[in-house]
């Protein structure tokens, strides 16, 4: 059982070496895509690395298109598995240990379409017990996808550009009839958003929370994208539709009261709703 790892860049951080050596020695080749619009700055130090093959052409091409390309070169290339990564996302030494090791003895991979960990901010202690449970999704960052599955289910939606490009593809993969497993003693170090601790009016700027937010475009990409993935599968048993309105809604309403671009965003939600009612999708076309 071959597994290939693929690794999205986007003027990546100078841990992007170190992060992707945390699971370098578990695959058997890792297929890296930059997205950077500028010149790479980690291309060199990057390909001194045997099992890395490189790709970059100056464009932001998004993150389900570039998933695709690294399932075909996968699979072009006679892999059964890849390990989809962000940029800064990290493995503890016993954490992909552990991961690798429920995975390698689970029964029923070819009825699986993904793996994955829980993740978090801090380093959590992962245990070598192997949780696995069943779930309706999982983050694209440290998940492995049966290559197989994927031939089945079709490839990742690349309306969507970015955002919720996980969340279509769960939904796919449970309407053909695949299981979605989380090995819920492991942990990936994966950084969601910005954490900022703040006031905001809701608590009358009295006192501060903890919250992830998000840049007001990605907001766009957010709210934009959910409103295609529930038109998408209007009238389909898509259980996990309803989490994901909630999920985003929640999301966008932090940034809107923990965030300091509130205007900005109100603007961005309004050209994503008129983006989506013309069926406009991809990459937005007018940044503000």
């Amino acid at each position: 059982m071959k597994i290939a790892a693929v690794v999205i860049l986007y003027h990546p951080p100078e841990t992007v070496i170190s992060n992707i050596n945390s699971y370098y020695n578990y695959v058997d080749k890792v297929f890296v895509f930059d997205n950077t619009e500028t010149e790479p700055i980690f291309k060199e130090q990057l390909l001194k690395l045997a099992k890395v093959e490189y790709y970059s052409n100056g464009r932001n091409e998004g993150i389900a298109k570039r998933l695709n390309k690294g399932a075909a070169k996968a699979i072009e290339q006679q892999f059964d598995w890849i390990l989809t990564m962000d940029q800064d996302s990290v493995f503890a030494e016993n954490a992909i240990n552990n991961y690798m090791n429920c995975f390698y003895h689970y029964k029923n991979k070819e009825n699986t379409a993904m793996f994955g960990t829980r993740y978090s901010r801090i380093k959590n202690e992962s245990s070598p017990l192997c949780k696995a449970t069943e779930i309706h999704e999982l983050i694209t960052s440290g998940t492995l996808v049966n290559l197989e599955a994927f031939e089945k289910i079709g490839c990742f939606d690349e309306a969507l550009f970015i955002d919720s490009v996980d969340h279509d593809y769960c939904i796919r993969a449970k309407l053909n009839g695949f299981s979605i497993i989380e090995f819920s003693n492991i942990f990936t170090l994966q950084e969601v958003g910005k954490e900022v601790y703040t006031s905001s009016i809701k608590t009358l700027f009295l006192y501060k929370k903890k919250k992830a937010i998000h840049s007001p475009l990605r907001c766009y990409y957010m709210f934009r994208n959910l409103l295609y993935l529930e038109r998408k599968f209007k009238g389909q048993k898509a259980d996990l539709l309803k989490s994901v309105r909630s999920t985003v809604i929640d999301q966008i309403k932090a940034c809107i009261f923990y965030g300091r671009d509130t205007i900005k965003i109100f603007k961005y939600l309004i050209i994503a709703y008129h983006d989506f009612k013309e069926r406009k999708m991809g990459k937005i076309d007018r940044e503000l």
